[in-house]
């Protein structure tokens, strides 16, 4: 039976990606804080050691002061039962000393002897000073001695300075197995945290491995995928979400490109077929001049057509491409609306519908001119296409809140409530069954579309509200001149 082991990649040895900075990182970090624990395991440990020794010395020194007397000489010796003995401290302690105040022994344990243990005179008198509790001696570092120490009262209230020790050998030997145990145990560690690390930061990374194979699948002509989302709820999962959005975005202008071009090829082929068919019927027949020139009439109005509408398909390029910048200048919106209302008497006049404007005191804004002019010529134009004879076309100006407003008011046909969200769309009729005379500006759905790009590139907006069989109502919000 083969048993597959998981494969394991190194990927700390190459710190460039983004797995081997997070393998680095972590090795890194755990290596510091292992060093960091270990010595501060080894110095509490030694601390405990010393802190036990030394407590052990310390009433053990405390403990046998009581028992020792000196004699009139100055020798000591230790009261046992009550009664005093000459055999004192060598039966009892193995390493022990007692010098008088001018630092010399007086009495020292044959082990000490037998290690040739000695202190300088000098050194005494300065223990017997300073009074340490606790002085270790000896060298190299395997013949230290902790001693602890204790002074006693001697004949005439002289000062004397015992010393009660024990060997560190054992200790130090403990300490230092220990140090070489922690040093040798570190390279291992370090190597197994390294290889740790490296598992880790794949497993971690595997859910980025995967959005990223799964984004390299989608292209352009499959833009309905979606890469898998992790029911985690973490960074992660949001990041696939993200990106998912990112290309239903995508998928949309793809669509919405998709569409434009369609749509454009429709508006473009169907008057140049007129034109051709025209054309060629007219040659075909030989037509004469009269007919002819009422050809060339109807071309000429397709070839005007068709240049209105390429010219506001460039303008509105080139707003999606934010290379269209207003001209602002000082103007009086009513001013500005009157003056198109009386340009747009004849046409009115020509379809029967009452025209009138409706302007009170000056509204100024800061407003290209151009643009302008063309966002409120095409809604009256709007209006004047869907509103049938014996109807009525209000266009009125006024100040609200600080915001200049221009409403565009008729007594047309209406919007059907579906259509509403979609007439600001490019190329959409509501009515597609509509003559190209009875549609917008252009005739090809572009008259709306242009008069929300107007509005917004001077931060204003436009609404809507219409009723089927009552009317439209087109509102135009701008910012007025000095005012945020």
């Amino acid at each position: 039976m083969n048993v597959r082991l998981p494969k394991v990649s190194l990927g700390f040895l190459r710190p460039s990606s983004v797995r081997g900075r997070l393998t680095l990182q972590y090795t890194v970090i755990f290596s510091l804080t292992l060093v960091v624990a270990a010595a501060l395991l080894y110095g509490v440990l030694t601390w405990i050691i010393y802190w036990n020794i030394d407590s052990e010395l310390q009433d053990e020194a405390n403990y046998v002061k009581q028992y020792i007397q000196f004699a009139p000489t100055g020798q000591p010796t230790l009261v046992a039962n009550g009664a005093a003995g000459s055999d004192d401290l060598n039966a009892i302690f193995r390493l022990a000393q007692i010098s008088d105040a001018s630092g010399r022994l007086v009495k020292q344990s044959p082990e000490l002897k037998g290690l040739g243990f000695s202190l300088e005179p000098s050194e005494l008198k300065r223990i017997l000073v300073e009074r340490p509790t606790f002085i270790t001696h000896g060298w190299p570092r395997q013949e230290e001695i902790r001693f602890a120490n204790a002074v006693l009262r001697g004949p005439g209230n002289q000062p004397y300075l015992l010393q009660i020790g024990a060997r560190l050998k054992p200790i130090n030997d403990a300490l230092d197995t220990f140090l070489w145990v922690m040093l040798m145990l570190l390279p291992v560690t370090v190597a197994s945290s390294a290889v740790a690390g490296s598992i880790m930061a794949q497993r971690t990374l595997k859910p980025v491995a995967d959005i990223t194979h799964a984004a390299q699948k989608i292209t352009a002509s499959n833009l309905s995928q979606r890469i898998p989302v992790v029911a985690a709820g973490d960074e992660l999962a949001e990041l696939a979400q993200t990106c998912n959005e990112m290309i239903a975005r995508l998928e949309a202008s793809f669509q919405q490109m998709n569409e434009f071009a369609a749509n454009v090829s429709h508006e473009l082929r169907t008057p140049l077929q007129a034109i051709q068919g025209e054309t060629e019927l007219a040659l075909i027949s030989e037509a004469p001049l009269a007919e002819c020139r009422r050809v060339l009439e109807s071309n000429l109005e397709e070839i005007d057509r068709l240049n209105r509408m390429i010219r506001n398909l460039l303008v509105l390029a080139q707003a999606d491409a934010g290379q269209v910048r207003p001209r602002l200048e000082a103007l009086d919106l009513n001013e500005l609306v009157r003056d198109l209302v009386e340009q747009m008497q004849v046409v009115a006049a020509a379809r029967e519908v009452a025209l009138r404007a409706v302007t009170a005191a000056p509204v100024p804004v800061q407003a290209d001119s151009l643009r302008l002019r063309q966002m409120v010529l095409n809604l009256i134009d709007n209006a004047l296409k869907y509103t049938p004879p014996g109807g009525r076309i209000e266009v009125r100006v006024e100040r609200q809140l600080g915001r200049a407003r221009v409403q565009v008011r008729d007594t047309g046909i209406g919007i059907d409530p579906a259509d509403l969200p979609h007439i600001f769309e490019r190329f959409y009729r509501a009515d597609k069954s509509r003559s190209r005379t009875a549609g917008a500006v252009d005739g090809c759905g572009l008259g709306l579309p242009m008069v929300k790009w107007v509005a917004e590139l001077h931060r204003g907006s436009v609404e809507v509200t219409s009723t089927p069989g009552q009317g439209s109502s087109f509102t135009v919000n701008l910012p007025m001149a000095g005012v945020a």
